[in-house]
């Protein structure tokens, strides 16, 4: 790797490590970019090659993270060809580790920063991706319609979204197992089932 990319990934993780580190302490929203840039060791120029506010870098890193659960869920589900119980469980469950892993940010002492993680970052990530599945044809929604897409889309992401941030409100150790359980418990018939249907006799 040429030296000014090694130099690029240092500053980014640099970056990474200070937005996150501020945003667990308070409101992403009250973190100037010169405390930012301060505790990540750049220069304001710098950090405005990498994102437009403090919000924004925090969004870009979190994001980061979920879609590359997501590359991992996509690849496997090329594969398989339908969206089946085994792989949504698989993909939740490193959404799961991801929220833990910023258990600061998504239920930290900042009330704000946890709603706008949970509510916009974790929520859209969501949704981009059930619009990935449902408009690839792995999954079939009663309506196949250009207008009900984003609807079915919205309405599963905020759901699984809100879960999540009911769970975190569970004094830990806490039960992912439930979770999981309860997410599924809410999913439509038509969507993730168990294993693939059988052929019908018609194709037979």
């Amino acid at each position: 790797m040429p030296v000014c990319d090694v130099r690029v990934e240092r500053t980014r993780a640099r970056l990474a490590e200070a937005v996150l580190a501020l945003a667990a302490e308070r409101d992403i929203n009250s973190v100037s970019v010169a405390e930012l840039t301060r505790c990540a060791g750049v220069n304001r120029g710098t950090f405005y090659d990498h994102a437009q506010s403090p919000a924004a870098l925090l969004t870009h890193v979190l994001a980061s993270e979920l879609d590359e659960v997501r590359r991992i869920g996509m690849d496997r589900l090329r594969q398989d060809g339908l969206l089946l119980r085994h792989l949504t469980r698989s993909t939740l469950q490193g959404i799961f580790q991801h929220v833990l892993k910023h258990e600061q940010i998504y239920a930290g002492p900042s009330h704000s920063t946890s709603v706008y993680a949970l509510r916009i970052v974790l929520a859209e990530h969501i949704e981009q991706s059930t619009r990935l599945i449902l408009s690839g044809g792995f999954a079939i929604p009663p309506m196949m319609d250009p207008h009900t897409l984003p609807l079915f889309a919205s309405y599963l992401a905020h759901g699984v979204a809100g879960a999540v941030e009911a769970w975190l409100r569970i004094p830990a150790p806490r039960d992912e197992e439930m979770l999981l359980a309860v997410i599924e418990a809410m999913y439509p018939a038509w969507l993730a089932p168990e294993h693939a249907p059988a052929p019908s006799l018609d194709n037979a």
